[in-house]
């Protein structure tokens, strides 16, 4: 067995045949993942971190798009979902997982939700003192904060314009970059260190402890119980991407926080766990929405998400988005040379999408796909979000509208929205994405319906636990990397206690 060596650990520091014994292992290093080491560490608990991307200094990190799909992107900016729609689904991969490449955009779990998880789902270690308290350490920790007006620049500000001349209600971002400079390359790593990522905040606190180590560049294959846990996989060459050697890791409990897509395939891989394993995928889904202005926008600079509109009571939030120009094409469902005509104009342009809290959608994880069929009615509030979005840039002064519906003319005057944009509109003509995976190994006190108990540790098994989306027993409805992180702070107290 290898001593035990705190710090962070790249494939360089493995021996071949790598072999480490600690109190808990942690699969994953998004903000689930270091948020429960920090809170195992900070109870006396030795930790091993384990994450098949590589550490990552700011300064390493480029403003390429493709640089970041290869390198900070679970397959490579590929993953997607199959259904009723084809999804591009995207997830982080490092050492700090998402919060790598999201936003840093911060919202408290809404009331209402919590609620449900308790009452209707007998979540009950989720109070709303206890979570108070953590959203709080959470805020402070991160640094959360709106950043200044200076910085939002006009991709934000001529959406605001917009959304109070209809006198809808918004507000800025509260975000986890206080120092955000507004360069507008949120997803593709921070390289001025602006965004305080998981492994900047929760893992940089746990590493101090001494009690934990942190190993980059480790894919996991095996996950085995029986008196403790045995965790079984191959070191990764960071270039290359294929095996260099193994490693084991031993403990007394195990925490996936490998997120809502990598969870439940190691528990289906392993044969782990009981009940609606990868059931239940839930996703916000989105489609971009671009309106050209008789001047400059230049909607690849500030802060790439700074402005929302709150539309919760009808199912959906807008926020404002920014793109640079090879992922902007992609946003653009026109004809080729309609396209090219909106690249050339892409500087008079200003960019948003919506957050629409699904609820009647079905989605599955599996070990050979992802699926998601879009529901009737998140269907028709996507719909009535873009028709939203539309209002708001006419209002601002827009030229012109592209829907994001194949096969929608550009819309030019703000009277042809709604016959452009109805509701008989079918799923598969919207360009849609998905964003923020969760729900596969829901949480529920009833084992016959829930995958994980209300303390974080999969039902029929003694060391085994999780702390990430996936356990969230619904919808969010918001950006999740807050409710994530204090659901991996709930987690790890549970583990030290247990």
């Amino acid at each position: 067995m290898t001593p035990f060596v705190p710090g962070k650990r790249g494939v360089a520091d493995y021996a071949l045949d790598e072999r480490v014994e600690v109190d808990v292992v942690v699969i994953g290093s998004g903000a689930g993942g270091t948020a429960t080491a920090a809170a195992l560490a900070e109870r006396g608990k030795t930790v091993a971190v384990v994450e098949a991307g590589s550490h990552w200094q700011p300064s390493s990190f480029k403003h390429s798009a493709t640089w970041a799909w290869r390198h900070l992107y679970d397959g490579r900016g590929t993953r997607a979902t199959q259904g009723n729609a084809v999804m591009v689904l995207p997830g982080g991969r490092g050492v700090g997982g998402s919060t790598l490449i999201n936003s840093a955009i911060c919202f408290r779990t809404p009331d209402s939700v919590l609620a449900s998880w308790r009452h209707d789902h007998g979540c009950t270690d989720f109070d709303q003192v206890w979570m108070n308290q953590c959203f709080d350490r959470i805020w402070q920790r991160l640094g959360v904060s709106v950043n200044p007006v200076e910085v939002q620049r006009d991709n934000n500000l001529i959406f605001k314009r917009g959304a109070d001349a209809l006198g809808l209600r918004g507000d800025w971002l509260a975000r986890a970059a206080p120092a955000c400079v507004g360069c507008g390359s949120c997803q593709q790593g921070c390289n001025i260190g602006a965004k305080q990522s998981g492994d900047r905040t929760f893992l940089a606190d746990a590493l101090a402890t001494g009690l934990v180590t942190a190993m980059g560049d480790c894919r996991v294959e095996q996950v085995e119980e029986g008196g403790g846990v045995v965790v079984r996989g191959v070191t990764l060459d960071p270039t290359s991407d294929t095996p260099r050697g193994r490693f084991e890791v031993r403990a007394q409990h195990v925490v996936l926080a490998a997120g809502a897509v990598g969870t439940p395939r190691l528990l289906l891989e392993n044969g782990l766990g009981q009940g609606p394993i990868g059931e239940n995928l839930h996703v916000h889904p989105t489609a971009a929405t671009l309106a050209r202005f008789p001047h400059d926008i230049k909607p690849w600079t500030g802060v790439t998400q700074g402005y929302y509109v709150d539309q919760w009571e009808k199912g959906f939030l807008l926020q404002v988005f920014t793109a640079p120009p090879d992922q902007a094409w992609v946003s653009v469902p026109l004809p080729p040379s309609q396209a090219v005509q909106w690249m050339a104009d892409l500087r008079r342009c200003a960019m948003a999408g919506a957050v629409v809290h699904d609820e009647d959608s079905v989605g599955q994880v599996t070990t050979g796909g992802l699926w998601y069929w879009l529901g009737d009615r998140d269907r028709r509030v996507l719909l009535e979000a873009m028709r939203t979005k539309a209002r708001i840039y006419f209002a601002a002064g827009a030229e012109a509208v592209v829907t994001g519906i194949h096969g929608v003319a550009v819309i030019e005057r703000p009277e042809d929205i709604d016959a452009a944009i109805t509701d008989d509109i079918p799923a598969h003509q919207i360009g849609m994405y998905a964003s923020h995976p969760m729900g596969t190994c829901r949480m529920g006190a009833d084992s016959s319906l829930a995958v994980v108990a209300p303390s974080g540790r999969l039902h029929g098994h003694d060391h085994i636990w999780l702390a990430d989306a996936s356990v969230f027993p619904t919808s969010l409805g918001v950006n999740p990397q807050v409710t994530v992180y204090a659901i991996g702070l709930t987690v790890g107290r549970n583990v030290a206690m247990s």
